[in-house]
């Protein structure tokens, strides 16, 4: 067994019986990058959403301003160790629309992934002066605008076939810091559509449109779709969600190499065993595939 695979498999045993070490104290991100020249205000959206706090709740998805729970201090602190790293050399050379994008993603579906990211994108949009824009890239399940109870269309594979400009597919939300971006109709072009020019572009446009701008992007899963393999070297991080308890080692190793064209790969434990009712999982454990293949690193 390569080292790869030996350190893959320690932290998917890791994972799995939930004996994580205690990461570092977590550094108060700085300000986000602003760009050079400040352009004029964003276009106001024709659609809009009210979203519905009840129905969110009932799917476990919390406003961060309304609560103390653990579970968004917990968001908290994933969203700070994602900021804190917008200000290394290595993300500020990115291209307009790279450097502050985040795909989700997990082996199978049902392990949470679409839980992390309505939940990360909230945590966001908490943000003062941070524009949130939450893309829902998994077609065929929809999970996102279904759980946000918005249209799935047009979406995102309109635009990428040009058929649809941005402001014919962007949704703003009640909340000024949240905009949607729905999935979009399902088909046999979508592996294609996704592999080509067009996500790169439509980064770019978005970083253009918002200044101050983090797009959070819920992808499908990686045993079950190329597109979390296609989408992963135009973003600059991908969070891998792994269920506690469920997600097999065979299945974490594939996956990571599947999406090892992200330069920053980190794994969120989800479903861990409750310490309380509130406790949603833990995040420490960071894959980096660029600099030194398969690494494994504890911060």
């Amino acid at each position: 067994m390569d080292d790869r695979a030996s350190l893959i498999e320690r932290a998917a045993e890791l994972l799995r019986s939930g004996n994580q070490k205690p990461g570092p104290p977590y550094a108060e991100a700085p300000e986000p990058i602003v760009a050079s020249s400040t352009p004029s205000a964003p276009r106001s959206l024709a659609r809009t959403v009210t979203l519905d706090r009840r129905h969110l709740a009932q799917s476990g998805i919390i406003m961060p301003w309304t609560t103390s729970a653990r579970s968004v201090e917990e968001f908290r602190i994933i969203k700070r160790q994602i900021m804190f790293l917008w200000q290394s050399p290595e993300y500020a050379s990115l291209e307009d629309g790279r450097s502050r994008s985040i795909m989700i993603t997990s082996s199978r579906p049902r392990e949470g992934k679409t839980f992390i990211s309505i939940n990360l994108a909230l945590a966001f949009a908490a943000e003062e002066n941070l524009v949130t824009v939450l893309i829902d890239a998994d077609a065929v399940r929809a999970d996102t605008a279904r759980i946000l109870n918005i249209p799935s269309e047009p979406g995102l594979m309109g635009l990428l076939s040009k058929k649809l400009q941005l402001d014919d597919v962007l949704i703003q939300t009640d909340l000024p810091s949240l905009v949607i971006l729905p999935p979009g109709a399902p088909g046999p072009e979508v592996p294609e559509l996704l592999s080509g020019e067009g996500p790169a572009a439509l980064l770019a446009e978005i970083a253009k449109r918002y200044p101050r701008y983090v797009i959070v992007i819920d992808t499908p899963p990686c045993l079950a779709s190329t597109d979390p393999a296609a989408i992963a070297p135009i973003v600059s991080q991908a969070l891998f969600v792994v269920e506690a308890g469920h997600t097999q080692r065979a299945e974490i190793e594939s996956s990571l190499n599947m999406i090892s064209g992200c330069r920053h790969i980190s794994l969120v434990l989800n479903k861990a065993p409750a310490r309380s009712s509130e406790h949603f999982g833990s995040y420490s454990y960071y894959y980096r595939p660029r600099e030194s293949p398969g690494q494994v690193r504890e911060d």
